[in-house]
This record gives C-alpha cells, sequence and structure tokens, in this order.
C-alpha cells in the first residue's frame, strides 16, 4: 500500500454528523459523535488515501484508526492497516458524505441522535444517522502534535452561539462546497 503523505502541512477533516449534530471523535479507545468543533484534540482526522482510492481517518493527535470489528462495531485502533480500517467516501442524493467500509460493501459508519455508534442495519431507515458535512482547515506540520485551544480573549466573552446559527453556519458551508464542485466541473 502506497500513502500519499504531505510533509510541511496538512488537510485535516472534521465531520459533523446530522443525526447527533456533533462532531465524530475519538477519546481513548472509543469514538463517537459528541465532538466540538473547538476540540480539535479529538475531531480532527488526517485522511490518508491508497492507491485504490480508499481512505482512512487518522485522529491527528492521537494517530489512532476509526475502524470496524469482526463484529461489524466501531473501534479505535493504533495500527490502521488492516482492511476493517478503510473507508470508500459517497456523495449521497442530498449532497452529504457518507463513509462505506471497504471490508463490507454497505457497511457504512454512522452515529444515533446520542452520537452513538448506530447499527448499520438501521442504513436505509436512518440515512440522516449516516450523513457527514466535511469541515476542511490546512494545519502545519508543528501544529498537527500540540493539542491547545484559541486562547483570544474575546473567545472567552462571546455567547453561546444558538443551535439554529449554528445550524444555518453548517448549511452554508454544505452549499457553498457543493457549489464550488459544481463550478470546478467542465
Amino acid at each position: 500500500l502506497s500513502f500519499i503523505s504531505i510533509v510541511e502541512g496538512a488537510t485535516v477533516w472534521q465531520l459533523y454528523n446530522h443525526c447527533s449534530s456533533a462532531f465524530v471523535q475519538t477519546y481513548m479507545r472509543h469514538a463517537n459523535a459528541r465532538g466540538h468543533q473547538r476540540s480539535h484534540c479529538l475531531t480532527d482526522f488526517l485522511v490518508q488515501l491508497d492507491s485504490k482510492g480508499r481512505l482512512q481517518l487518522e485522529n491527528a493527535m492521537t494517530g489512532r484508526f476509526v475502524c470496524f470489528n469482526k463484529r461489524q462495531r466501531l473501534t479505535v485502533r493504533s495500527e490502521g492497516s488492516d482492511e476493517k480500517c478503510f473507508f470508500r467516501e459517497r456523495l449521497s442524493p442530498n449532497g452529504y458524505t457518507e463513509l462505506e467500509s471497504a471490508w463490507r460493501p454497505l457497511l457504512f459508519l454512522g452515529f444515533n441522535r446520542k452520537g452513538r455508534f448506530q447499527d448499520p442495519s438501521q442504513y436505509r431507515m436512518k440515512r440522516r444517522c449516516f450523513s457527514f458535512t466535511k469541515l476542511y482547515r490546512e494545519v502545519t506540520s508543528t501544529a498537527l502534535k500540540h493539542c491547545s485551544i484559541d486562547d483570544s480573549s474575546s473567545e472567552k466573552s462571546q455567547q453561546r452561539v444558538s443551535e439554529a446559527d449554528r445550524q444555518r453556519a453548517i448549511y452554508d458551508a454544505v452549499r457553498e462546497s457543493l457549489l464550488s464542485q459544481i463550478r470546478a466541473l467542465p
């Protein structure tokens, strides 16, 4: 397997789950969708692509991989070379990202409204729980290994953003992403 690596910097993903209204995070040996956008230590993922177009989700801080186990449940592993740690990215009809296991077709990554792992057999009935919005961010290689939260004084005095404002901001980000993809088509 040959991986594309970036030495000077990297593009990190944050995956926003539409069922839980939170970000996918890895904490200790577990993965859930209860993360906050500002907790980069838990929610930033380096995406590694192999020559077959499959991707791996590696936590930028810990280096652990999001994988399925043999019982088709979600786990976090330190070694990501197993077939169960590879995903294929699919674009849903409504423009969201779905992550399908490369190990087992029709096995999708999803979370319920409480942020817990969603049983993949519920894919057809709870499609929204398997939909993600990707947020991209460019990060320098030195910033990847430092876990810190912005310490600006304005951030401390900032009021909590309402749920409706947050949903609208994510909607606008998805819309802009889709429009830029459409503009890029020949």
